[in-house]
């Protein structure tokens, strides 16, 4: 099987929300493996102004991440944070040429933030 990774742009903003996608150009239908968060900005963890950062496979959610102070962590620019997948079977697995959305929302006023996402996966093959 063929293993690789796939990359979202940079998801940005202040007091704001943000969506970017990642396409799978591989032409191949994929099972993801693991997620990692890549921060370009420090992002320090709060109780009401934080980002929640949601990977997902249509509506269902890959895993995520939050900056909230309770239970979330914060993000250190250079610093990968790899995600625990909170998602199982056919929600692990994308279509070729499918989508994962990667959503950031805020809560309260938000932070700045900066960060992409990486996507590791290897591909199924069809018998």
């Amino acid at each position: 099987m063929q293993l690789g990774s796939l990359f979202s742009t940079v998801v940005a903003g202040t007091d704001a929300t943000d969506t970017a996608f990642i396409h799978n150009s591989t032409g191949q239908k994929i099972q993801v493996l693991a997620v990692s968060v890549v921060p370009k900005t420090s992002v320090s963890t709060h109780a009401s102004n934080y980002i929640t950062t949601s990977i997902k496979n249509g509506s269902d959610t890959i895993t995520s991440h939050t900056t909230n102070s309770t239970g979330g962590s914060a993000l250190t620019a250079g610093t990968v944070k790899n995600l625990s997948l909170t998602g199982t079977g056919k929600v692990l697995e994308i279509d070729a040429g499918g989508v994962i959305s990667v959503d950031v929302a805020k809560n309260g006023t938000g932070p700045a933030y900066s960060h992409y996402i990486s996507v590791k996966y290897q591909e199924i093959r069809s018998v």
